[in-house]
């Protein structure tokens, strides 16, 4: 048992950082905790929200299903970081190891960790990852966890086996990551990596010596453990035994000063007590306890004191002086919290034992100290019995032995009619809480997690005693309150009446408990006993919502409405009434009735509650108006987003000078953002300054560690303060100097190698923040901004060597570039030329300086490229792009669209195999397969893809304009006719086109042919009226 100690123990805490989190919430409080998007939208990463923290939180709150959907659709979302695109599987692997910790199944949990082990070995196919040494470390304590589970509670000799072969593979990934770590701290031993000045590298080192002495541990825990797997673990796992006192020594010796060597001090003490080397785990053990009584290593302590008292005991005579005197020491030091840890509690049976070795001694003690002695050990064994495990089994023998029978079930009160009120509810309080120690103990039993039949017996009897004992009180209780006389106490009334309504809670009777509790509420309003009774009417109508389908419960929406209405008036004051009214709008917000949702907070009286939830509903709105806006309804995005600015507002205001916290901060972000959407700069710069609530006034506030919140909040500012350049009556020299130090705010906000791909990330949600932005923006705006930038980027590119800030000027540069040209141009003129010119400049100046370009903005330099009329530079560009990545789709798209701009500038004689080109690909790869996929597979292979189906009917086009540009060049009538086809074929399964504005594209494009070829001009046929 002992043995097993230290690993369940840092299993546990394995599993527990696992969590990181509590239980579930409901979706619209972990809004609340997260201050930013609803849970299905991608629009916050469009603006720089960091998706992995969006992630960690789905998690936190239990939401696993939705975190495995959004991993599946990762690769949709504009803005996420490309480390955690490239990450997906072992993010999969850790959502499913979180689900297989929560699992209520053992067969589920089993599942989620099969799941798990299979993403994280699909991840390690890329060895380059950098997030390879944590994969291995994840899936070697995965491989533990596995092997632990099937070694609990009596395992036949089956699952023995298949625990040695778990732990053994365990072994082998440690061995793996002990190798491949050792190599890196080599390399960076060399270095001389200093702290301050590459904080970030110096970090990294820091965690890869933390992995590799926790691989170095874990690899001999999982010899160690799989030793245990034998009869005999000295004698027939002695080899494996063996090799982990080599890891546990090497820690040991060299690592005393980390908290991972110092417990292996201890794992060296088990290992040899394993061998039979005694008089070496004594001083391993005597060792461990030698170490600082730190919080990290208090577990290990009680261990270690196990062992000695199990090896003490052993010798003959039992030498129990040492073992009474270390142990008792340490059983009186234990923490509340402690108590009832497996550690604890079997150092406390050891003790036991100890006291019990000393009243065999009749020789050297007298008869008062054998008596104190039985009396101790009977009281610990007593306190040990209470708890499920293998040490209350063997606690209750000891107890046997003294005379003391514990297998008869404490016998429950009897229902007897109470003389009064008073005396019911006395009777009914005893019964509650023998209710809570039977439901604690229960508790502990489920925890477990086993299909032992005895187990399953004991958790059968705990539930029915523990249910026979709240209907005992609850019919206590219902006698009582019938025996209410003249002078009857009313505060003993309401206190069981509240008692009442929570046992009527507890044995799931909801509807009871609710006018129970609602009762109470409205019988002594103003009191804390009334707002208790409210509460649990409250929770009971909450609970019932949740069983009875939306179409049916609308008399309990009433219901719950009209009880939280009455707590919010009747305790106007006190925090859990308002909550009350907290309940009802994230009611309504589950349900998007956002008028509802508005109403119910204008009810909430003024204060900080309700301006959290105003500020809520302003981030929910600013969400569903970039929602609205992606589905290019305009209309309804200008709506949302004046509703989000006015909340916004509203709940910004009622925060208290001083009293800011991060929650608002993200709040006032939002809104310098919703005001940038609407073109009031100045506005959105206030905002951003605010004495009170201003994300930029208030840096300091923001924490260092929060690196995506920071930098979204510099990205802002810098693309605020371009923006303002542009109005009228702004100090340009002055806004320009301040966009500078922006900037250089924001590329200090991030370092190391990790930081420049997360800074990376924000510059591409800043460049297409930007082209949305010029894309709206009225003529005369959209030449003040074009401006502006350039004026900008100009100095920035002058002096600036950074790579992530070269890059993103190379794709602000291109994005001002194209909104510079009108529809019409075929190739950049003026102005538009002079940009995408500058950028491939500032392209060559960044491969001059850092050849490891993304792939992101060569894509950037192909599209410079061909808009300047260089199409042969493009292809270049993108057939390099191509053959590393295949699938990056627009790249395929930008290299179709090269050769059938290229076919429209050729002379005739090589026109006509551009275009085919265009359409069927070209430039055969290593594998002779084209490179460049054309139109024809672009439309393929989105075919049936919801999430491509704008690419597809752009391809569709495509495919019918360059063959129509093919035929008419070449003079053939028959393929302009295959042009024609090709627009009706896909009209004849696609009658809606991708929608109206790409129907009239296509119907415009069939009328030229038609014109073209001579035939009558009739264009697509009408759509069907909608049914």
């Amino acid at each position: 048992m002992v043995a097993m100690l230290v690993f369940y123990s840092r299993n546990r805490l394995f599993l527990n950082s696992l969590r990181r989190g509590g239980g579930r919430l409901t979706i619209v409080a972990m809004l609340l905790s997260l201050g930013l998007s609803s849970l299905f939208s991608s629009q916050a990463f469009a603006q720089g929200e960091p998706a992995e923290d969006f992630l960690k939180r789905l998690r936190a709150a239990g939401y696993f299903d939705t975190a495995l959907a959004y991993l599946d659709r990762l690769d949709q979302y504009p803005g996420v970081d490309p480390s955690l695109k490239d990450a997906v599987a072992l993010e999969k692997a850790q959502t499913y190891i979180e689900a297989g910790v929560n699992a209520r199944s053992a067969t589920d949990r089993d599942q989620f960790f099969v799941d798990a082990e299979s993403a994280i070995a699909e991840f390690l196919k890329n060895d380059s990852h950098p997030r390879v040494p944590e994969a291995r470390l994840q899936l070697g304590k995965l491989q533990l966890v596995r092997a632990n589970t099937l070694m609990m509670l009596n395992p036949d000799d089956a699952k023995k086996t298949a625990a040695r072969e778990s732990y053994i593979s365990a072994a082998k990934t440690f061995d793996a990551i002990i190798e491949n770590l050792r190599g890196k701290l080599k390399e960076m031993q060399g270095e001389k990596i200093n702290a301050d000045e590459n904080p970030k590298l110096a970090e990294q080192r820091s965690q890869y010596r933390a992995d590799f002495l926790e691989a170095k541990l874990n690899a001999g825990d999982a010899r160690r453990l799989a030793a245990t797997t034998y009869a005999d673990p000295g004698k027939e796992g002695k080899t494996l035994l063996e090799e982990a006192i080599v890891h546990f020594k090497d820690l040991a010796d060299n690592y005393d000063g980390y908290v991972t060597g110092a417990i292996a001090i201890l794992h060296l003490g088990q290992t040899q007590k394993m061998l039979g080397q005694t008089e070496a785990a004594l001083d391993s053990f005597l060792r461990m306890l030698e170490q600082p009584d730190a919080d990290p290593l208090r577990e290990s302590r009680f261990i270690a004191t196990s062992g000695l008292t199990q090896i003490w005991l052993e010798k003959s005579p039992p030498e129990y002086a040492p073992a009474i005197e270390r142990g008792q020491g340490l059983v009186d030091s234990l923490r509340p919290n402690e108590r009832r840890t497996p550690a604890a509690l079997q150092l406390k049976l050891d003790l036991a034992k100890a006291y019990l070795a000393k009243t065999k001694d009749t020789k050297d003690q007298k008869k008062p100290d054998l008596k104190r002695a039985e009396t101790s050990g009977r009281q610990l064994l007593i306190e040990i019995e209470k708890f499920p495990g293998e040490h209350a089994e063997e606690s209750a023998k000891l107890l046997a032995e003294l005379g003391i029978d514990t297998s008869s079930p404490a016998e429950l009160p009897k229902a007897e009619d109470p003389e009064n009120l008073e005396e019911a509810f006395a009777s009914a309080r005893e019964l509650f809480q023998l209710g809570e120690e039977l439901r604690q103990a229960f508790t502990l039993l489920a925890e477990q997690k086993s299909d032992d039949p005895d187990r399953k017996k004991q958790l059968e009897d705990l539930e029915k005693q523990l249910n026979d004992t709240r209907y005992l009180a609850i019919e206590t209780l219902r006698r009582g309150v019938t025996m209410i006389g003249r002078g009857a106490d009313h505060e003993t009334l309401n206190q069981a009446k509240h008692f009442y309504a929570v046992l009527l809670y507890q044995v799931g009777h909801y509807r009871d408990a609710a006018v129970v509790g609602g009762s109470l509420a409205r019988t002594a309003p103003g009191t804390d006993v009334g707002l208790k009774g409210g509460l649990v009417a409250l929770s009971s109508l909450q609970k019932l919502l949740a069983e009875v389908p939306q179409d049916q419960n609308v008399n309990l929406v009433s219901q719950l409405t009209a009880v939280g209405d009455f707590l919010t008036k009747t305790w106007p004051d006190d925090p859990q009434a308002a909550a009350a009214q907290g309940i009802l709008i994230r009611l309504a917000l589950q349900k998007d009735e956002w008028d509802q949702a508005k109403t119910l907070v204008a009810k909430m009286p003024a204060g900080p509650e309700r301006a959290s939830f105003e500020r809520l509903m302003g981030q929910l709105l600013w969400n569903q108006s970039i929602l609205a806006r992606q589905a290019k309804n305009d209309d309804l995005a200008n709506q949302l987003l004046g509703d989000s600015q006015a909340e916004l507002t509203k709940g910004l205001a009622g925060i208290t000078a001083g009293l800011i916290e991060a929650e608002g901060l993200h709040a006032a972000l939002v809104l310098a953002k919703v005001y940038l959407r609407q073109g009031d700069d100045a506005k959105a710069l206030a905002t951003l300054d605010h004495e009170t609530y201003g994300p930029v006034k208030l840096i300091a506030k923001v924490d260092e560690k929060d690196e995506a919140f920071r930098g979204d909040i510099f990205a802002t500012e810098l693309t605020t303060i371009v923006q303002r350049m542009t109005s009228d009556g702004s100090d340009p020299d002055a806004l320009l100097k301040r966009a500078t130090g922006a900037m250089d705010k924001l590329r200090k906000s991030y370092s190391g190698e990790e930081g420049q791909k997360r800074l990376t990330s924000i510059y591409i949600s800043m460049a297409q923040s930007l082209k949305e932005e010029l894309k709206t923006a009225p003529d005369a705006k959209k030449e003040k901004l074009i401006d502006a930038f350039r004026i900008f980027l100009s100095q920035i590119a002058e002096t600036s060597k950074d790579p992530a800030t070269l890059q993103w000027i190379v794709q602000t540069l291109v994005q001002l570039g194209e909104a510079a040209m009108s529809p019409t141009d075929g190739k950049a003129s003026g102005r538009a030329k002079e940009l995408l010119e500058t950028s491939v400049t500032t392209y060559q100046q960044l491969v001059a300086q850092n050849p490891d370009v993304s792939l992101a903005v060569q894509f950037q330099l192909a599209r410079a490229h061909r808009l300047l009329g260089q199409y042969k530079d493009s292809l270049d560009v993108l057939e390099k792009i191509l053959l590393e990545k295949p699938t990056m789709l627009d790249a395929q798209v930008e290299a179709a669209t090269a050769y059938e701009k290229w076919a429209g500038d050729l002379p005739d004689k090589f026109a006509p195999r551009a275009y085919q080109t265009a359409l069927n690909g070209g430039r055969p790869g290593p594998n002779k397969q084209n490179t460049i996929w054309g139109w024809g597979k672009i439309s393929k292979l989105t075919n049936g893809k919801e999430q491509f189906s704008e690419i597809f009917y752009d391809a569709r086009y495509h495919i019918a304009l360059s063959r129509f540009l093919w035929g008419r060049r070449a003079k053939d009538n028959s393929i302009m006719k295959r042009a024609e086809t090709d627009i009706t074929q896909v009209e004849g399964i696609y009658p809606e086109l991708g929608g109206k504005e790409q129907r009239a594209k296509f119907d415009s494009l069939l009328r030229q042919i038609q014109k073209e070829i001579g035939v009558t001009v009739t264009g697509l046929s009408p759509l069907a009226p909608a049914s």
